[in-house]
């Protein structure tokens, strides 16, 4: 998804994420093209972070492409700020890395707690398309591969603030990554 993103964008986009997987993938599998275009809490911030970000950028540079980069479970932190977006006609671009999970902690708990998942598991809502559409955005749902670099473009060239639901595996995992506990020199993957 990060890399058809990429490819959408030319890498000439601002770029916002959360925290967790999608942090991850976006800072090791997006290239940027110029400097200043990732926005992230470099590990210092929580889920939620990155949709006031990326909007911010956007009214910032009005005349860049802003994309956010999240999880299913980030977006939800304040998702009603897509309202904002409609009103004041902010017209971020929010990718949404749905797998269907905490994917950080689930990925966590399935390496260092034995597969003991807890609360990880935020099933198949809501329906980021009918959410966006009533926050007066434009949602969209991409499931096939074939056509997501050519799906990404559509959604990128569409007016105003858009939300796309990107269906991806639910239980991968992302690598490198340090052990609770453990130094940086011990890390995973």
């Amino acid at each position: 998804m990060v890399e058809a993103l990429y490819e959408a964008t030319g890498g000439d986009c601002i770029l916002a994420s959360d925290v967790g997987q999608h942090q991850m993938w976006s800072a090791q599998y997006f290239h940027f093209a110029k400097p200043r275009r990732w926005i992230n809490s470099g590990g210092l911030g929580t889920m939620g972070f990155g949709l006031p970000a990326a909007m911010g950028a956007a009214v910032a540079c009005p005349d860049e492409t802003t994309c956010l980069i999240t999880g299913d479970a980030s977006v939800q932190m304040n998702s009603q700020e897509l309202a904002t977006c409609t009103e004041n006609g902010i017209p971020v671009k929010v990718f949404i890395m749905n797998n269907g999970y905490l994917g950080m902690v689930r990925q966590w708990q399935e390496l260092f707690w034995d597969r003991r998942y807890s609360h990880v598991d935020m099933g198949s809502w809501p329906d980021f398309v009918k959410l966006a559409e009533a926050y007066g955005a434009t949602g969209m749902r991409l499931t096939d591969k074939s056509t997501l670099v050519a799906d990404m473009r559509k959604a990128i060239e569409t007016p105003g603030p858009v939300v796309v639901d990107v269906r991806v595996t639910r239980e991968e995992n992302t690598y490198p990554m340090i052990a609770p506990g453990a130094a940086a020199r011990d890390m995973v993957g």
